[in-house]
């Protein structure tokens, strides 16, 4: 129950933040990147977010797992994805270490990314 009310929150913010985008937003699927494994923790409160807000926004969700390199390859994704709100991202506090523990990233975490919300948090 707290993931759910949790996640509603998190939509709330991001339906506060694209109140500049067209009217017609969204008209048609989103896809949501999930950097770890299917049945994983950051899979599963995806998952639970998702169907929520496919309610919420009357459109699909679509959940991609694009595992591996710290969830450096599914931020990649998202870092060149067009900016248009059809594709996000769902991460942990992975995203905040991963230019220490790489060389090279092909995205600047603190300018690549515009979060729309919080989803969990630890009590």
């Amino acid at each position: 129950m707290h993931i759910r009310k949790t996640a509603a929150i998190a939509l709330a913010f991001a339906m506060v933040s694209t109140t500049g985008l067209a009217q017609n937003y969204p008209n048609r699927a989103i896809t949501l990147l999930v950097p770890f494994a299917a049945g994983g923790a950051t899979d599963t409160v995806a998952r639970v977010t998702a169907q929520s807000m496919s309610k919420l926004l009357g459109q699909p969700i679509v959940i991609e797992n694009a595992l591996g390199a710290g969830g450096t390859i599914a931020a990649t994704r998202a870092s060149r994805a067009e900016p248009d709100g059809y594709t996000l991202l769902i991460h942990h506090i992975g995203i905040s270490t991963a230019a220490t523990l790489y060389r090279k990233l092909p995205y600047d975490a603190k300018t690549a990314f515009a979060p729309i919300g919080l989803v969990t948090t630890r009590r």
